[in-house]
């Protein structure tokens, strides 16, 4: 959790006459700490996403400032104060275009600011913020797993701004080829990325694990803003993250704060269905069939009814190293063609004709009628979310 470049600027363009120079495009970073640097030395022990102040106390050469850039930006830091005075009088050109390029913000601030002010001043608003999205998150989640009296909860988030009409849209982030690691080990990464996202379309931003996966709550975020979040977020994950491969499920844009815990389920099992299909997102509204199956609460029904049709099909593969169970499924996605199912296949429309029947006798139901070929085809549904 962080907060963004351009709200600490706001705030101190009018406390501390701090001036943009360059980076515009940058405004958006996220700032997680803030640090005063002198000595070029020692920026390599920086984590990312701080933001650096420095007098230039050791600058002594041309391209002193230009090379204290270049090794901010190698580090990942989110921005940086120059306080101009008797060691760093101005700024050259070269730093303010390779800042430009680079969308590293740089600002200024007169000799007379307090650079121990500024960065206690920001310091503060920066734990402020923290507290204020982990009291969000907390209240969310209990929102979600029902912990606590809801009205209570609601009230929580009516004093940090979120309404009790407040539309709400939840995300779920996965990984499906970890390999020998744990989501854990790469949340940050995915968590960063997210952030700064959602975060330059809307403040209120709500974070959390839950089994190996990252929530996200969108407040007030409208379809259009969701829809662009998670395109950016797929292309720039896939950019940085390119050896993962990252999905995502995204619930419906539900207005009122009451049954949001049945909203983010839509997520998880968006998420899921993602996952199963290899997709890198799915939106839970266009998910067909699976919707009612997904909000079939009794799940022992749905696995009853599978044991008994599909199920007793995919036992007799396994027994007897038959292939029933896939001419099966390319007969029904060839809308019960038997003709269709002899060109893919390349067997005679009776041997079709013959594994049908077979079917038939082990499952019970006919494919060759319509009430069967739903039937069956329910099955294979059902066996998706199981």
């Amino acid at each position: 959790m962080a907060i963004m470049v351009k709200k600490l600027y706001k705030n101190g363009s009018f406390l501390y006459n701090m001036k943009l120079i360059a980076g515009h495009n940058g405004l958006n970073n996220l700032v997680q700490w803030v640090h005063i640097i002198e000595d070029d030395s020692v920026i390599s022990f920086l984590h990312g996403n701080e933001l650096v102040f420095t007098a230039g106390i050791l600058n002594n050469r041309k391209d002193w400032l230009l090379n204290f850039a270049i090794q901010l930006k190698q580090v990942n830091a989110s921005a940086f104060v120059v306080n101009l005075g008797p060691h760093t009088k101005e700024i050259d050109e070269n730093v303010i275009a390779f800042c430009n390029k680079e969308n590293l913000p740089l600002f200024t601030i007169p000799w007379e600011t307090r650079m121990v002010d500024m960065t206690r001043d920001f310091c503060h608003r920066i734990l402020n913020d923290v507290q204020i999205e982990n009291d969000l998150s907390t209240t969310i989640q209990n929102i979600v797993f029902n912990v606590g009296d809801l009205e209570t909860q609601i009230l929580q988030l009516e004093r940090y701004g979120c309404h009790r009409d407040s539309t709400l849209c939840f995300i779920s982030i996965t990984i499906s080829n970890l390999g020998n690691g744990g989501f854990d080990d790469y949340q940050h990464d995915i968590q960063r990325i997210a952030e700064r996202i959602a975060k330059g379309i809307h403040e209120l931003y709500i974070s959390f694990l839950y089994q190996d996966s990252l929530i996200l709550a969108l407040i007030n975020y409208t379809d259009a803003e969701i829809d662009a979040f998670v395109k950016e977020f797929v292309e720039t994950a896939n950019s940085k993250l390119w050896q993962f491969h990252i999905h995502l499920g995204i619930s419906p844009n539900q207005p009122g704060l009451n049954n949001q815990n049945k909203n983010f389920e839509k997520a998880t099992s968006a998420m899921k269905m993602a996952l199963k299909f290899k997709e890198n997102y799915l939106y839970y509204d266009k998910l067909g069939i699976y919707k009612i199956l997904y909000a079939t609460n009794d799940k022992e029904v749905l696995r009853s009814f599978y044991n008994d049709t599909l199920g007793k099909l995919i036992i007799y593969d396994r027994q007897n190293n038959s292939k029933l169970t896939e001419l099966l499924r390319i007969y029904l996605e060839n809308n019960g063609s038997i003709q269709l199912v002899s060109e893919k296949l390349y067997v005679h429309r009776n041997t079709v004709l013959n594994h049908l029947k077979k079917i038939e006798s082990i499952v019970g139901i006919n494919p060759l009628e319509l009430e069967g070929r739903v039937n069956l085809y329910m099955a294979f549904y059902i066996r998706d979310i199981l």
